[in-house]
């Protein structure tokens, strides 16, 4: 079982290492104090109590990267967005070599946030 941050980074696959890297400074640049907390043997950002009051959560599999949150209105239309995208109702996923999907990402990262009132 992956009980840290730590733990699940090392576990990562090298590909998806450099990804949730990236994407966890980001959320850190943005909201200083958030800290990852685990869940299920995942790192996330929550912003209360309950991760059903919001969250934001990335993975990383063998062939892809994902990006998570329960604002599914919002994780539907950045699917849209970037060509290739695939996930569940609370996911979006894009293969490693996607690198153009980055910006998207990042922008899905800080629509959640502001709805969450973090930033």
């Amino acid at each position: 079982m992956l009980d840290s941050p730590q733990a699940y980074l090392d576990a990562a696959p090298d590909a998806g290492r450099p990804w949730l890297e990236e994407f966890w400074a980001h959320v850190h640049d943005r909201c200083p104090g958030l800290e990852l907390t685990m869940f299920r043997s995942t790192p996330m950002f929550k912003f209360a109590d309950s991760y059903l009051k919001g969250y934001v959560m990335m993975t990383a599999a063998k062939a892809h990267f994902s990006v998570h949150a329960i604002d599914f209105d919002l994780v539907q239309q950045t699917r849209e967005e970037i060509p290739g995208a695939f996930g569940g109702k609370g996911s979006v996923s894009v293969k490693y070599a996607n690198e153009a999907a980055k910006p998207v990402l990042r922008a899905f990262v800080d629509e959640v946030l502001t709805r969450r009132g973090m930033i």
